[in-house]
């Protein structure tokens, strides 16, 4: 009864640290670690090849204990390389998508300017507009405008 009773305690300390947090905020959710089946099965492969080995060294009478350590030290590189690897590739997504927004963002903005920079120079010069209204044409050698035709 006392163990149900400090596990229950602990729960409520530990949801109470949850909705302080520091800045005031409860935290919602806790995302699920990506790529959990691809590094179990990693993990998984890594133990049944470092069995082998272990029935090896039993069989020629070599203790286990070495191999109890290493098993538990490349788990740790493992994970610590895809963490690390992730990070990076996250990393790289953020940056991937900035640029494309700022791009995108640049292009509509040339875009509105050119068109704003046309539509202003139709109402403020008449020059201009008969110009951007007129197809350019060739006749006998020389340039000249001709009105083009409404569709």
């Amino acid at each position: 009864m006392t163990i149900a009773k400090g596990v229950g305690i602990a729960l409520k300390g530990f949801g109470r640290a949850l909705a302080k947090k520091g800045d005031g905020k409860a935290i919602k959710s806790v995302p699920i670690a990506k790529n959990l089946t691809k590094k179990r099965k990693a993990t998984d492969s890594a133990l049944k090849d470092n069995q082998v080995w272990k029935d090896r060294a039993k069989a020629s009478g070599w203790s286990q204990d070495p191999y109890k350590k290493i098993t538990s030290d490349s788990i740790k590189r493992r994970h610590a390389r895809d963490t690390k690897y992730e990070n990076i590739a996250d990393v790289r997504e953020k940056k991937r998508k900035s640029h494309n927004r700022k791009v995108i963002g640049a292009g509509a903005a040339t875009i509105t300017g050119a068109v704003g920079g046309l539509e202003v120079g139709k109402r403020k010069s008449p020059k201009f507009k008969k110009f951007i209204e007129s197809d350019v044409v060739i006749k006998d050698g020389k340039l000249g405008l001709r009105p083009k035709k409404k569709k």
